[in-house]
């Protein structure tokens, strides 16, 4: 620093010219030479103190600039932090192009990413993120450095709320006149940034206070910055994990579609060879279905929340680790791990009946709706998905002809090998018809 290279020998030279005049004036003292022993006093005294005052400005030059290094590496690292966070919140908005996203990129990870560097990045004391809840118009403290959560702000109340009902930035102290409200921070600056996501209002970032300054137009827009891309991450992920639910799911009942169910079943049935375990699938079909589309008061629409209402009652029936699947059409399949041919033929009545019993209701109309069921098992029916429900769907082609609304039993795969590996194939009594294997929760 060259103000203090200066100082500093200025301070020394200055010492050591009140030292010799020091000298100076002792030497006239003693030769009997008052005047000049009294000038070389004065101007030793001078010069010590001049000397004394360029020590201190260079001591206060030195701390100075110590503390301004100080503050400009602590500006540069939260520089830095927020550069590094809007990158990683524009790798997660790119997740869509890439498709290429991972587990940890969900919302509440991006909202504690944004709220984290939202306080390095501005300095401040406190960060909350409140989410908007329409009903009834308000804001809920969700997350954030120092997070009042669950505390509650109502909509245009305060500098989160009023961000919230202006949908733009709002700084305090700032020309608005607005400052922060109970459960707000008190703290003498504060600033919010509504938080966007698929064009609706999701919430709104809000920071608290900062130890030597107010919040100014700058850090307005570093937040802004931060928040506008922590949006588009977060509708990018929602997509992202929409499609995913989407190649799993069936758009309409929100069951498993066939192919993850087939995938579960392979998993099952591995697990249950490993462990010499049971396996039970139910393969249920809607009793005369066309009719429903036909009627007039009913059609397609009418059709659609028959389906609905069979899944429903179908997801109440089974236990939570029981899956539920439509297979297509009016099809669908339960598949029971740990639950031999005799508890799947238990729980298969009792969907029957729990599908029979009430009718069903749309438009202001209702009607009975029955099913018929085949079940099957690991492994008096078969060994792997195809045979397991080929078996169970020949089991309803037999109710279907018994008069349906009724269960029919598989016929034992007496012909099945038994599976690789050393597991369990099919006993003696499997070929008799009998049950094998009795799992534990067989009936659920």
């Amino acid at each position: 620093m060259p103000a203090s290279r200066f100082t500093t020998p200025l301070a020394l030279a200055l010492g050591v010219s009140a030292a010799l005049l020091a000298v100076v004036a002792v030497v006239a003292g003693q030769s009997g030479s008052t005047g000049l022993a009294a000038l070389a006093s004065v101007g030793a005294m001078v010069a010590a103190g001049c000397g004394w005052m360029a020590l201190a400005a260079a001591r206060r030059l030195v701390d100075r600039y110590a503390a301004l290094e100080g503050a400009a590496a602590e500006h540069e690292s939260s520089r830095r932090a927020f550069r590094e966070a809007v990158a990683r919140l524009g790798a997660v908005a790119r997740l869509r192009e890439t498709g290429s996203g991972r587990q940890e990129h969900d919302r509440d990870s991006i909202l504690a990413l944004v709220t984290e560097t939202a306080q390095q990045a501005v300095g401040a004391d406190r960060v909350v993120f409140y989410e908007f809840v329409p009903a009834p118009d308000r804001l809920v403290a969700r997350t954030g450095p120092g997070a009042p959560v669950g505390a509650v702000l109502q909509r245009g109340e305060g500098v989160a709320g009023t961000s919230a009902a202006t949908r733009v930035g709002v700084v305090y102290p700032g020309e608005t006149g607005v400052q922060p409200a109970p459960p707000e921070p008190e703290r003498p600056t504060a600033m919010a940034v509504p938080f966007f996501s698929r064009g609706d209002l999701l919430g709104v970032v809000a920071v608290y206070g900062h130890p030597s300054r107010t919040f100014g137009l700058d850090d307005l827009s570093a937040l802004e910055t931060l928040v506008n891309q922590a949006g588009t991450a977060v509708d990018n992920v929602s997509l992202h994990q929409e499609a995913q639910r989407l190649s799993i799911t069936d758009g309409l009942t929100g069951l498993w579609n066939r192919r993850q169910l087939e995938l579960r079943c392979r998993e099952e049935l591995d697990r249950a060879v490993r462990f010499n375990r049971p396996v039970g699938l139910v393969f249920i079909d809607v009793d005369k279905f066309k009719s429903v589309n036909d009627d007039p008061e009913w059609l397609h629409p009418g059709g659609d929340a028959v389906l609905v209402e069979m899944a429903k009652r179908l997801s109440a029936s089974v236990r939570e680790i029981d899956v539920v699947a439509r297979w297509g059409g009016e099809e669908f399949v339960l598949l029971l791990p740990e639950t031999d041919l005799g508890g799947s033929m238990v729980l298969a009545e009792k969907v029957r009946a729990a599908v029979g019993d009430i009718p069903v209701t749309h438009a202001g109309k209702s009607r009975t709706v029955t099913i018929s069921a085949g079940v099957a098992a690991y492994p008096h029916s078969g060994t792997n998905v195809r045979t397991l429900v080929n078996a169970a769907s020949e089991a309803v082609h037999r109710a279907k002809q018994e008069g349906r609304n009724r269960v029919e039993q598989a016929e034992p795969n007496i012909r099945q090998a038994p599976p690789p590996g050393g597991g369990a194939g099919v006993s003696s009594e499997a070929r008799d018809g009998s049950n094998t294997g009795a799992g534990e929760g067989g009936t659920p």
